[in-house]
């Protein structure tokens, strides 16, 4: 009914006057004031008239003090304030709220992280009223927490209204260290994970790397995790269970994994299970992965007797001795080893040696011998020095050398036999050597009346040998072709034709024989024969003697010769033993002599014939090439 008489009142005043004037009952005075209140602020309005009351047209856009007179802006819109005496006169005065709309964004964050603020009503300015707790972007509304408490955070535009809200900081969960890990046996249950303490109301997330493996609530004390086999790098984050504030414990754990070290040892001395009778000895103990400070157990017989890694004594006979090695190897899976030897023992005896020559000790000359040697407790890798005529030869295995006649050849043998009284002996033989010459024949054939003969006249040929040794092969041949059975040394026929060429090869079978020889005569008849008997009986009567100088050689030799005074030049035939020519040369005599210098120096080792022709004088030697 108040409020009924009060808008009564107000329509008077409208009909009369305008706004804000007196009603005409003697009432109070004008109502003075801001006539704009921005929402969420207050304003005060007065009126000197005493007494009244005050009250707003529409509290959901703004309330008023009912005795103070202060407006509170609540919504955007417009309002009448009215001020009313106990005689019913009263005065108005309209407001004009200005609203914003609300801010949004998260009123509660944690420390060290951020939030944004909004506002849909442009144009304002964002405030922190406490920036030790948070502080905010002027013109973004970002907001950054810094530690823990209450803020009011405030949006202001030009005009000067403003809305707010309360943000709230809270703590993150107080830190903790992170402990455990480590590297881990292969094949155990691997490594635990701890935090060295933790709070009620906060769950604790273990992670490996970025993969999550567990959680649990705090307890107010020490926190266990696992254990783990899964290798890498482990942290915990704490989250409160209210404000979901999460905070990264200090330090990691890294766990590995270590492969099994197996554990071995092998025992040995310098010279294996065999060992010299009554000489001490000494065992060594070789360990894999034993660990920075193992430790040993000796046995002889089963008897404890030494506990380093090494152990001496003179065995017997048979003795069983083994070693046990305790290791402190990390992850020593099992944690010993053990090995054992058992002994035999020989006496100390006297090195020998024996020599043998191949192909023996009757040779010819050029021909090599290797001389070996036989030892007796020689050890693994005997030395020998070989002694010919008194002085030191060689040093080593075996002795090849090409001897000569009379060499005598003493063998000395250093043995590293492992049980000896005395190093070093000579041999208990010697080798004296027989070198016998080469065996080259020289062949001369005579016909006997002639080598001029009558048609059908019996003529008999005479191989005599120079240089052939006990036991000679001959083979006549005419014109190059074999006459079977004709073996002697003597050849008769009757059928001998006009300059047939008579060859008889002669082949020592003696010891350092086997190089054949041969010579030739070529067999003329009265009718056929040019020759004058004068020039006949002059070349019978000559001397022609051939000599080769050096022989044996190397292949480079001189032939010198006296000829005849008529004959100008000599013919020179090398050929091997099987008849194929290697060399030829014509030369000239100087008044009958010969001096030819010769450099076959191709040729092979071995021997061969020099033929040398002047007229019908023929001569046949040998020379021996070696290199």
């Amino acid at each position: 009914m108040k409020r009924f008489s009060v808008i009564l009142c107000v329509l008077v005043v409208f009909g009369l006057g305008k706004v804000g004037a007196q009603s005409p009952c003697a009432g109070p005075a004008a109502i003075s004031g801001l006539d704009t209140v921005c929402a969420g602020a207050v304003i005060a309005l007065n009126d000197t008239s005493l007494g009244g009351t005050w009250s707003s047209s529409d509290t959901d856009i703004a309330t008023v003090g009912e005795y103070t007179g202060v407006v509170t802006g609540k919504l955007g819109g417009s309002v009448t304030i009215t001020y009313l005496l106990s005689a019913g006169c009263y005065a108005i005065k309209p407001v004009y709220v200005r609203a914003l709309l609300p801010i949004t964004g998260s009123t509660a964050i944690c420390v060290a992280s951020s939030g944004i603020f909004s506002d849909l009503t442009i144009g304002g300015t964002w405030n922190s009223s406490n920036t030790t707790v948070a502080t905010i972007n002027s013109s973004t509304g970002a907001a950054n927490a810094i530690t823990p408490g209450n803020t009011i955070i405030t949006y202001t535009l030009a005009n000067g209204c403003s809305t707010r809200v309360i943000l709230t900081v809270n703590p993150l969960p107080p830190n903790y260290y992170v402990f455990g890990g480590g590297n881990y046996c292969a094949g155990t249950s691997g490594a635990t994970i701890g935090l060295n303490g933790s709070d009620v109301g906060i769950n604790y997330m273990l992670y490996n790397g970025s993969t999550f493996v567990d959680s649990l609530h705090g307890t107010g004390s020490t926190l266990y995790y696992g254990p783990y086999t899964a290798t890498g790098t482990y942290q915990i984050y704490g989250v409160n269970i209210t404000t979901h504030c999460s905070n990264r414990m200090s330090g990691i754990a890294t766990i590995g994994v270590i492969p099994d070290n197996v554990p071995s040892v092998t025992i040995s001395t310098p010279t294996g299970d065999t060992v010299c009778l009554l000489a001490s000895t000494t065992f060594t103990a070789t360990p894999v992965n034993a660990g920075a400070s193992p430790s040993y157990q000796w046995f002889v017989n089963g008897t404890g007797v030494g506990t380093s890694n090494t152990y001496s004594y003179i065995p017997t006979e048979g003795d069983e001795v083994s070693v046990i090695l305790y290791s402190d190897a990390v992850c020593a899976i099992p944690s010993t080893a053990t090995d054992e030897m058992t002994m035999t023992t020989i006496p100390k005896v006297t090195p020998s040696v024996s020599i043998s020559v191949i192909p023996g000790d009757t040779v010819c000359e050029f021909v090599p011998v290797t001389i070996i040697p036989a030892p007796v407790y020689g050890g693994a890798s005997p030395n020998y020095r070989w002694i010919k005529n008194g002085l030191t030869a060689y040093i080593g295995a075996v002795y090849n050398y090409l001897p000569m006649n009379g060499d005598n050849i003493l063998c000395s043998i250093y043995s590293n036999y492992h049980c000896l009284i005395v190093d070093s002996a000579y041999s208990t033989n010697n080798i004296n050597m027989t070198v016998m010459p080469l065996l080259i024949p020289t062949v001369t054939v005579t016909a006997h009346p002639g080598t001029r003969l009558g048609v059908g006249e019996r003529d008999t040929l005479i191989a005599t040998v120079i240089n052939g040794g006990t036991s000679l092969a001959y083979q006549w041949n005419i014109n190059g072709i074999v006459v079977p059975g004709a073996t002697r040394d003597t050849l008769v026929d009757s059928t001998f034709a006009n300059n047939d060429t008579v060859t008889c090869v002669v082949t020592s079978s003696s010891f350092c024989g086997g190089t054949p020889a041969s010579a030739y005569v070529v067999i003329t008849d009265t009718v056929a024969d040019t020759i004058t008997t004068a020039a006949l009986n002059h070349a019978a009567s000559s001397d022609n003697k051939i000599t080769i100088a050096p022989n044996p050689n190397r292949g480079v030799f001189t032939i010198s010769g006296v000829f005849t005074a008529d004959n100008t030049e000599v013919a020179i035939d090398i050929t091997d033993m099987l008849g194929q020519t290697m060399y030829t040369r014509v030369v000239p005599l100087q008044k009958g002599r010969l001096n030819a210098p010769i450099n076959a120096g191709d040729l092979a080792n071995g021997v061969y014939s020099i033929r040398t022709r002047a007229g019908n004088t023929r001569v046949v030697n040998r020379v021996v090439v070696s290199r």
